[in-house]
């Protein structure tokens, strides 16, 4: 009977110290596929779109408030089950997204909850679209890099001129990207894998990135899409 005790009891400890771990590697790993999923389904909108108008996303006009950009282009092939008065009507008054830093609020344009309980919200950024997505919905930690990453929509034709990236934003093709862009506009998911984690570029993956505001941590989301759609050991946003 003792020994049934000894064993149970260090079957206690063992179980106890590695569920935490195990909790922590579902959660992640059902962030990362809602992640890719919501990126999946922001193509085919705007494929969808594409092919029912005969247009490129060229065309897209970008000029159009944040809530008519979407109710054109992607709220008809969206599942949505509410559509948010404002961006804390989204987190139904419980905390608000923040950035990697976790001091500056998260500010949307124009948001909404799909039928699955996540939030999809966009914000007009420098001639382009870029969406947050929640990807655990209001309940979550909501932080940039932990449940909350964005897409950028860059539309080539208008983005206009910015100095010293003419010759750059020439090359620049017109999608949707997983975490948002660097540069001259040159997506994050065309860096390399030491510039995303590192600080050496504005709005990386990192708490201490240059420009920490409520964009910071815009990379995280190329680098999980780098990585094979997971988050590796050294993913600094758990």
């Amino acid at each position: 009977m003792a020994e049934v005790l000894i064993t149970l009891g260090i079957l206690g400890v063992v179980i106890a110290m590695t569920l935490p771990a195990l909790i922590q590697q579902y959660q992640k790993r059902e962030i990362t596929v809602a992640l890719e999923k919501m990126y999946t389904t922001l193509m085919q909108a705007a494929n969808t779109y594409q092919a029912l108008n005969e247009v490129y996303i060229t065309d897209f006009d970008t000029s159009l408030s944040a809530k008519d950009f979407m109710e054109t282009y992607f709220n008809p092939f969206l599942n949505i089950s509410m559509v948010c008065k404002d961006d804390k009507d989204c987190w139904e008054g419980k905390r608000q997204s923040k950035a990697i830093d976790q001091t500056t609020d998260i500010k949307l344009d124009y948001g909404v909850i799909l039928a699955d309980g996540r939030i999809l919200g966009v914000t007009k950024h420098n001639g382009g679209v870029l969406f947050f997505f929640d990807a655990d919905g209001p309940s979550g930690f909501n932080r940039s890099g932990h449940d909350i990453f964005n897409y950028f929509l860059i539309n080539a034709r208008t983005l206009g001129t910015h100095e010293g990236c003419e010759n750059t934003m020439k090359t620049l093709q017109s999608g949707i990207y997983p975490g948002s862009y660097g540069a001259c506009f040159i997506p994050f998911t065309s860096y390399s894998r030491e510039e995303l984690l590192g600080t050496s570029i504005h709005r990386s993956c990192n708490k201490n990135a240059q420009m920490v505001n409520s964009m910071s941590g815009d990379a995280c989301a190329a680098l999980i899409m780098q990585d094979g759609w997971e988050m590796k050991k050294d993913y600094p946003a758990w």
